[in-house]
């Protein structure tokens, strides 16, 4: 993929974020490379999810050098760099603060099998101990251990982040966890949470496994016709 399509699919990223309601203010940020490369395209700080253009996207490498772009790197880049050092098989990492994550992320509460979306992630879920921003290369260590060889990992008191082996996935995937936490807190709602057995999550995994790679596209392409991309992709 060429650094105009990693720019182009970041800002479709933020967009598709922003508009299944992971905005806060101007923070978050979704960053993507090729397979192994040390050059990593991230939204840049001062803008929110919903104004990011393709020109808005700057370049750094592992080391949180600034490469390419005119707007400003944001502070918690080792969130991104570490992950991206420690697993070369990941190509986006979204970082965000969605409300449901965010108040799983400041209660003691385990993440439970309760849809369809929770299946997504029986794998595991990672989680960093601490509330501060990952802002130095120690923090970002840390939260990449924590993170493991899953696909997210919650931060407490904070958001969450998801690495993933493409943009859409990794979107999907951000969007999946806060679903599943939000169903989890509203079936909490009618009583004792009686989530999925584990014998069906099974079942469901390996269904789903079979389909992923299409169950992924068909989805992107829905999120971006309800963003208001998908047309402006054909006019180009």
């Amino acid at each position: 993929m060429s650094d105009t399509e990693l720019r182009r699919m970041v800002s479709h990223a933020c967009k598709v974020l922003y508009a299944a309601g992971q905005e806060h203010f101007y923070l978050g940020h979704v960053s993507a490379r090729e397979p192994g490369s040390a050059k990593i395209w991230v939204k840049p700080s001062g803008l929110g999810l919903g104004e990011i253009e393709p020109d808005d996207v700057v370049a750094c490498d592992l080391d949180a050098r600034q490469l390419e772009g005119k707007r400003a790197l944001h502070h918690e880049m080792p969130i991104h760099t570490e992950i991206y050092r420690r697993r070369p098989d990941v190509t986006c990492v979204v970082h965000t603060h969605p409300f449901h994550t965010a108040a799983y992320a400041s209660a003691d509460a385990e993440f439970q099998m309760v849809s369809q979306d929770s299946v997504l992630f029986a794998g595991g879920v990672g989680h960093y101990d601490s509330a501060t921003l990952v802002v130095t290369r120690e923090q970002g260590e840390r939260l990449a251990t924590a993170l493991g060889d899953t696909n997210a990992v919650v931060l407490k008191n904070h958001g969450i982040a998801i690495a993933d082996q493409s943009v859409e996935g990794a979107v999907f995937l951000a969007l999946s966890f806060d679903r599943s936490l939000r169903m989890q807190h509203a079936a909490g709602q009618f009583g004792a949470v009686d989530p999925i057995p584990e014998h069906e999550v099974n079942e469901m995994i390996d269904y789903f496994t079979a389909s992923y790679g299409g169950r992924i596209q068909t989805t992107w392409n829905y999120l971006l016709r309800q963003a208001g991309l998908a047309a402006r992709d054909d006019a180009q």
